[in-house]
C-alpha cells in the first residue's frame, strides 16, 4: 500500500473508530444516568469503569487499524490514528455534557456539587480530620466555585475539551508506543504482512 493510500485509509478508519468510541461513551453515560442521575458523579467506580472501557476501545480499535493497513505502522502513524479518535471522542463528550447540563437537567451542576460536598465531607470525617480542615477542604463546594465550573458555558466547555484531549493525548502516546510495529526487512513470499507476529 503506497503512502498516500495508507494515510487516507488510516484517517478514514480512525474517524470511523472515533465515532464508535464516542457513541459507546455516550451510551454508557445514558445507561448510568437511567440507573441514577448522579451515579457518574458520586461513584468513583463508575468513572473508573467508563475510563477502562474507553481505553480498551482505543487499544482494540488501534490494533484493528494497524491490521487493516497491512500490519505495520510507525509510532507517529499509530499516534496520529489514536489522536483522531481522541478528538472525536472529546467532541462527542463535550457536546453531550453541554446538552445535558444546559437543556436536559439545568439543575445538575448544583445537584452534583451537593453530592460531591456530602461525599467529601463524609470521607474526611471518617478519616478523623478536624472540622476546621474539613471546612477549608470543602470551601470550593460551599462557595459555589465547583458548581460554577460545571455550568454549560463556552469557557467551561473549552476547558473540558482541552483537558480531555490532553489526558487522552498522553494515554495515546503510551498506547502508540505499545502497538507500533516496524515492517521486517524481509518478508517471506508465502506470508502476508498482516500475518507476521
Amino acid at each position: 500500500m503506497d503512502a498516500p493510500t495508507q494515510n487516507a485509509s488510516v484517517e478514514r478508519l480512525s474517524v470511523m473508530h472515533g465515532l464508535l468510541i464516542g457513541i459507546v461513551a455516550i451510551v454508557l453515560s445514558v445507561v448510568f444516568r437511567l440507573i441514577d442521575p448522579l451515579l457518574q458523579f458520586s461513584s468513583l467506580w463508575v468513572g473508573f469503569l467508563t475510563f477502562v472501557i474507553v481505553i480498551a476501545l482505543f487499544v482494540i480499535l488501534g490494533l484493528d487499524v494497524r491490521k487493516k493497513i497491512g500490519g505495520f505502522w510507525s509510532f507517529g502513524e499509530a499516534f496520529k490514528s489514536l489522536i483522531i479518535m481522541a478528538v472525536i471522542l472529546c467532541v462527542f463528550s463535550t457536546a453531550y455534557s453541554f446538552i445535558l447540563f444546559k437543556y436536559i437537567d439545568p439543575e445538575l451542576p448544583s445537584k452534583v456539587s451537593a453530592v460531591m460536598l456530602d461525599k467529601t465531607t463524609t470521607a474526611l470525617q471518617k478519616a478523623g480530620i478536624d472540622q476546621s480542615k474539613i471546612d477549608e477542604s470543602t470551601k470550593s463546594f460551599r462557595n459555589g466555585e465547583v458548581e460554577a465550573k460545571m455550568q454549560p458555558t463556552l469557557k467551561n466547555e473549552l476547558i473540558a475539551f482541552g483537558g480531555g484531549l490532553i489526558l487522552y493525548g498522553i494515554i495515546d502516546l503510551i498506547i502508540a508506543a505499545c502497538i507500533k510495529r516496524k515492517a521486517p526487512f524481509y518478508i517471506p513470499a508465502n506470508e502476508e504482512p498482516s500475518s507476521i507476529a
